[in-house]
């Protein structure tokens, strides 16, 4: 997991420290720099998160209070 998430960051580092060369407005730069951020945060969460179900809303553990109530 690690080396995925390291393989990711580096790539987002390599693209911008590209860009970051030809950039000559400050806010372009850090327009570019935060979107940069975002993407490397992104890989980071999305990574260590592994795989997710294919069903985000299904429940992960079953509701013990519902079963017990109609016993």
């Amino acid at each position: 997991m690690k080396a995925e998430i390291m393989s990711a960051i580096s790539e987002e580092v390599d693209l911008w420290l590209d860009k970051e060369k030809n950039i000559k407005d400050g806010y372009e730069y850090e327009d570019e720099f935060m979107k940069t951020a975002h993407k490397v945060c992104q890989a980071m969460l999305s990574k260590s998160l592994g795989e997710t179900s294919s069903n985000r809303k299904k429940k992960e553990t079953p509701d013990l209070f519902r079963e017990a109530r109609s016993e």
